[in-house]
């Protein structure tokens, strides 16, 4: 499908919000899942970008996306202006599953942070009670913030102690838990953070939710490029039960 960019702009160093609104099943996304866009003519660049749906504005007709410049793919999407066209693929793949009326812990890191915004206020409207940690390099990495602060407590981590807290966003999660007694866990963001989150979360009765990363070629399933614990990151994920990832 063809969506028109109606807004582009940089949030954080190197890290652009667009806005992309169209003929698009908006009722049908869940948090967590992806658009697959096309760079450029396609010849170029062969494979599309999978981008993460960081919002859905359905009153608009618009849906939200927040992508980091790493290559020449995404830079080429951040000059993208008010007017384009991307030829888009999407919703795909599996969201996150709600819940109601229990207490949450949604932990973002970096370029993790976007795909949690529809979760968090998607729980927020379920009658959830949200924590929410997020965790940025430094200062300039950090986006969002106020954003997500409208639907929970929000405690921010940076590694450099620029913004927020020093240190990495696990760092009190272990004795956080006993004081706030969690029932839900959702996260997003990189293998080392997961890794940690999954092994203090191993030791509490408590439901989790993972989404992961990974390189996609086709984002339908077709190539099997993109498994991950034998399944498909792009169909079966990019979200997967936190005790089934093997990390």
């Amino acid at each position: 499908m063809l969506l028109h960019v109606s807004e582009n702009k940089e949030v954080a160093k190197g890290i652009w919000e667009m806005h992309l609104s169209g003929d698009f099943p908006f009722e049908n996304v869940q948090p967590g899942q992806f658009i697959h866009i096309l760079i450029g003519s396609g010849r170029e660049h062969v494979l599309r970008r999978p981008i993460s749906i960081a919002a859905i504005e359905a009153e608009k007709e618009t849906l939200v996306i927040v992508f980091r410049v790493v290559g020449e793919g995404t830079d080429w999407l951040a000059k993208r202006v008010e007017g384009d066209v991307l030829d888009v693929l999407g919703p795909l793949g599996t969201g996150f599953p709600l819940t109601t009326k229990q207490k949450i812990l949604i932990v973002g890191g970096g370029i993790g942070v976007p795909p949690l915004y529809e979760l968090i206020k998607r729980l927020w409207q379920q009658g959830n009670e949200i924590y929410c940690l997020l965790g940025f390099r430094n200062s300039d990495d950090v986006f969002w913030v106020e954003k997500f602060k409208e639907y929970g407590t929000v405690t921010t981590y940076t590694d450099d102690g620029s913004f927020g807290e020093k240190g990495l966003v696990t760092q009190r999660i272990a004795e956080d838990f006993l004081e706030k007694n969690w029932s839900n866990v959702y996260a997003c963001g990189p293998v080392p953070m997961l890794k940690e989150l999954k092994g203090i979360v191993a030791n509490f009765s408590v439901e989790g939710y993972f989404s992961l990363e990974e390189r996609m070629a086709c984002g339908v399933g077709a190539c099997y490029g993109c498994v991950c614990n034998n399944q498909r990151v792009c169909v079966e994920g990019p979200v997967f039960p936190m005790r089934e990832v093997v990390l």
